[in-house]
């Protein structure tokens, strides 16, 4: 395609490839009819044409079995035309090619891959149609060019076509990307009669977008498929230096037709205004437009707010997409995990300066979406703007330099903010709340807070509205979390603590309204926490006395929740309460009566607490003994968690505890009433973990808590008895496991830590106290963690080196002292660590056998393995997983370990049995490869297959596995054996 390009531009040989132009553009066209009728359909995802065209059925079946790929080399050296002869057509299977396909194997159409083989198509033939508009010169009368006017001007109603009426995403969106390059040539093509097509273009289609009903081939679902794309390109195409008369135009249009409001005669009325919002939504989001954009966020803001207040469901969801996409606009794109922070906000000087026409209209939308209040309750009635003001709103925070003088003061909001928290939906009153933060200023806290709670009842009564009161309640709150506790003690904490003090009313029974309490509660966290005033103060130490005795008094004690909606939330606030008041004193045991509370979310917050207060105490340096001691801890009701708690989340929060907890502390296992063994505490963990593999966080808790357990048993017991050995082995099999490359990378970090823990103690121990089998099973995992995908994985499993004793490295090499290597390093070194360690246990004929069974790697490959096997390739079928291992390497280095372990050994210690299983093994693995590589079809180098490349690397380890087997056939003790045998 480059020879070709280059070609032209030299203008070689004119008149010929004016010849193939004229050839090209019309088998462009033939193939775009070919697929259009499934990228145009209203469903293209599952349909299949066939079924109901049977012309349609005959082309579409050629062009499927055409383009499957023959396996041989012929298409580098002759190209293969399509031959109308070698295709049947079979009323009931379709056409079958009679020459290629062996056994006259037919191919099975899917509604995926056809309409996948139809989009990438119609992409082939856009990219291919906008490349020659953009790049062939143009023929004048004054200039020999290669495509004419007609046929630019052609090409244009062919995108035209294409991009109204197709319904396929990756079709139009593609087709776009080719129609860009034709907009381009026509700006700069020097041609009046093609400059002025853009703007004729762009009249015809907005005069169809006014004029759309359901009738219209105009697509009014999926977000108005690639009618914004085709405006978006003709409206970006005008130069920079232009006055961008197109785009005022369009937008001018565009909006006049988002903000109709006389389409109430049902939903077909209503066309126009959901593709002009839809459109509106894509020149938003247009980086080409950059700034020349910016003048016109007013208006759309104005048409996405009054859009929402549409009866007609299609213009609310198109108005929502709008307004996101304008948010995004004005205030950029998430910085962060807080969208609330400063990152993501404007001061409100900057915004109304930037956009002064939202001034007035936000006030006044404000102003009448709170303007209708329920003369019973005394609450705001429902508004459907209402959420999308507090949204913008939201965003805004004061200027210093914004004074009650300034013609856009934000003090006006306020009044009309406070009373959004009268609203009877929950959302608004809560974002109410927050967008109220940043409408007052720091000096006038104190007095807005002191405000909201004097309208608060001072006593319970009839008349107590409690959307009112929660309403305030989450406004107080607010203002008192964003604002810095040291900056407002002065003014807040008598006035604050007063006007609670007179309404405790409210987090006690005589408030009926659990929500209410709740927010009540989490006030009084806010103020009464230990963080927040300190200090001697008697009005301060009354609160809290106060807040103390009725948290006694409540159902959290009494282990009885109300089934009252809201217990969750209320109950969820009194256990914050009992975290940040009531174990800041004496009444640290309050912790047990948190994790008895049959509420999980209840559990899980005191968790979380103990957990945090033993992380911070062991971050500190008190070290693990004193983490426990730092708080009165109750391990016996954690351990009771963990053998009855059945929620993932709060058996993950107390593994993490007694994984961080002294063992001492924790044996024996029990909870007060049962008492477990350390083998039956492994067992219970163990169970644990294999039955919530699915929990991330709960399974590498478990594990990380069993491999302390493991070394316990280890280290403490001479003589381990076969139940003991065999959950050792459950063990070793879960942390292999928790090292397969489909394992989250949690999961691997979690293994790569426990076997750098245990490395001194297990691995390389000269006692091997978990026998051979389980030690290499462990070895094996670190072995394969080295060789990792993810960075971090290789990366913390080399830190085992820094484990392994000195004397052993020593022995190794010399100059290599302990500490950190890289991945490589760390993984020749562990091969030969292991290798000696075979010496030393005195266990080299087993560990030689199964070091040979690693270098052969898949032992049942040969089973599987079939001369005629056909595989066949899926549709976005992915490859292997890992990227970084190298599996020739990794042959290469067992081999040549293995080979120096058995050269100069005596093999007195080998079983006759296994290395006949292994030579038998090894040559048939040697066939079935030879076989099947031979069965595969003749590929260039870097066409190969996935398939070749496996079979390839099986070949080379039995062929490395042969010749470690060879070595032993000279052996003394062997050469018996081959005089009856031959194994080689």
């Amino acid at each position: 395609m480059t020879c070709w390009f280059i070609m032209c531009r030299s203008l070689v040989l004119t008149s010929q490839w004016q010849g193939v132009v004229s050839e090209l553009i019309p088998v462009c066209y033939r193939m775009s009819d070919v697929v259009a009728p499934v990228v145009q359909s209203s469903s293209p995802e599952g349909l299949i044409p066939m079924d109901a065209d049977s012309d349609m059925s005959a082309a579409l079946q050629h062009i499927l079995h055409e383009i499957q790929p023959r396996h041989t080399n012929d298409f580098f050296t002759s190209a293969w035309r399509l031959d109308t002869n070698t295709v049947k057509v079979d009323q009931q299977s379709g056409p079958t090619h009679t020459g290629e396909r062996r056994g006259g194997e037919r191919y099975r159409v899917t509604a995926q891959m056809v309409l996948v083989c139809c989009w990438r198509s119609m992409k082939e033939v856009c990219m291919l149609l906008g490349e020659v508009c953009q790049s062939f010169p143009l023929h004048s009368p004054t200039k020999n060019g290669l495509i004419t006017e007609e046929q630019v001007e052609g090409v244009g109603q062919y995108f035209r076509e294409q991009l109204l009426q197709s319904r396929h995403r990756g079709a139009f969106e593609l087709a776009y990307v080719g129609f860009v390059g034709l907009t381009d040539m026509l700006c700069r093509s020097g041609s009046q009669k093609l400059q002025q097509l853009p703007s004729h273009w762009l009249r015809e289609v907005l005069g169809e977008v006014r004029s759309s009903d359901r009738s219209s081939k105009l697509c009014a679902t999926r977000r108005s498929a690639g009618i914004p794309f085709y405006i978006q390109a003709l409206v970006s195409s005008e130069p920079k230096s232009s006055s961008r008369s197109l785009l005022k135009m369009t937008m001018k249009e565009l909006t006049a037709l988002a903000m109709q409001t006389d389409n109430m005669d049902g939903d077909g009325g209503a066309v126009p205004q959901v593709h002009a919002l839809n459109i509106l939504r894509a020149l938003y989001r247009d980086t080409r437009l950059g700034e020349n954009i910016i003048p016109f966020v007013a208006e759309g803001l104005q048409a996405a707010v009054l859009g929402f207040t549409s009866p007609i469901w299609a213009v609310r969801n198109s108005s929502t997409l709008l307004f996101s996409t304008l948010i995004t606009r004005i205030f950029g794109v998430k910085k962060g995990r807080d969208e609330h922070s400063k990152k993501n906000r404007m001061t409100g000087r900057e915004f109304f300066t930037r956009f002064p026409a939202l001034y007035p209209f936000l006030l006044t939308q404000l102003e009448e979406a709170v303007g209708s209040v329920n003369s019973d309750s005394g609450e705001v009635k429902l508004h459907p703007s209402l959420f999308l003001l507090l949204l913008v709103l939201g965003r805004l925070y004061p200027s210093p330099m914004d004074g009650s003088a300034s013609p856009l003061c934000l003090a006006a909001f306020v009044p009309f903010i406070i009373r959004c928290g009268r609203s009877a939906v929950y959302r608004t009153r809560e974002m109410a709340a927050r967008a109220l933060v940043p409408f007052v200023q720091v000096p006038l806290v104190p007095a807005t807070i002191q405000t909201l709670l004097e309208g608060l009842p001072l006593h319970p009564g009839p008349g107590a509205q409690q959307n009112h009161i929660h309403g305030t309640l989450l406004q107080v709150l607010f203002l008192l979390r964003s604002y810095q506790p040291d900056a407002l003690k002065p003014q807040l904490q008598s006035k604050i603590i007063s006007s609670l003090l007179q309404r405790l009313w409210l987090a006690s029974r005589q408030n009926p309204c659990l929500v209410t309490r709740a927010v009540f509660l989490d006030l009084l966290v806010c103020v009464c926490g230990p963080s927040t005033f300190s200090g001697e103060d008697s009005a301060l130490d009354e609160l809290r006395q106060k807040t103390l005795a009725l948290l006694m008094d409540t159902e959290l004690v009494a282990a009885s929740p109300p089934p009252d909606p809201g217990s969750v939330q209320y109950l969820r606030s009194l256990a914050r309460v009992g975290v940040r008041v009531g174990m800041a004193g004496p009444q640290a045991a309050f912790l047990a009566c948190l994790l008895r509370c049959p509420v999980y979310e209840v559990r899980e917050l005191a968790l979380d607490e103990a957990l945090r207060r033993l992380q911070r105490a062991e971050q500190e340096g008190h070290g693990r003994g004193g983490a426990a001691s730092s708080f009165e801890l109750d391990l016996r009701a954690v351990i009771g968690l963990t053998m009855r708690d059945t929620h993932p989340q709060c058996l993950a929060k107390a593994l993490q505890i007694l994984s961080i907890v002294p063992l001492r502390s924790l044996l024996p296992w029990s909870d007060g009433e049962v008492t477990l063994s350390d083998l039956d505490a492994l067992q219970h963990n163990l169970k644990l973990a294999q039955i919530h593999t699915h929990s991330v966080e709960l399974f590498c808790a478990s594990l990380r808590l069993c491999s302390r357990l493991v070394v316990h048993l280890a280290e403490n017991q001479q003589d381990l008895s076969p139940a003991a050995v065999a959950h050792l082995g459950l063990w070793a099999a879960l942390v292999k496991q928790s090292c397969g490359e489909e394992q989250p990378t949690e999961v691997k970090l979690m293994a790569a830590e426990v076997l750098v823990r245990v490395t001194k103690s297990l691995l390389t121990s000269t006692g091997l106290p978990l026998g051979l089998p389980h030690t290499l099973e462990l070895w094996q995992s670190l072995f394969t963690l080295l060789q990792d995908e993810e960075q971090d994985v290789r990366a913390r499993a080399s830190d085992y080196v820094c484990s392994v004793p000195a004397d052993l490295l020593n022995h190794l090499h010399k100059d290599v002292a302990p500490g950190a290597v890289c991945p490589p390093v760390a993984l020749q070194l562990g091969v030969a660590l292991l290798c000696h360690l075979l010496q030393v246990w005195d266990r080299v004929g087993d560990g030689v056998t199964a070091l040979i069974e690693w270098l052969l790697g898949d032992s049942q490959m040969g089973a599987h393995t079939k001369e005629t096997e056909l595989y066949e390739d899926f549709l976005f079928e992915k490859g292997d997983l890992n990227l970084w291992v190298e599996p020739f390497q990794w042959a290469r280095l067992l081999h040549m370990h293995i080979s120096a372990l058995v050269q100069p050994m005596v093999t007195d210690g080998f079983r006759r049995s296994e290395l006949l299983r292994l030579s038998s093994l090894a040559r048939e693995q040697a066939r079935a490869c030879k076989r099947s590589l031979g069965a595969l079809p003749p590929l260039p180098q870097f066409s190969n297959t996935v398939e070749h490349s496996r079979l390839t690397v099986q070949a080379e380890r039995a062929k490395l596995g042969l010749d470690v087997l060879s070595h032993l056939r000279n052996s003394s003790f062997l050469r018996s054996i081959n005089e009856h045998h031959d194994l080689f």
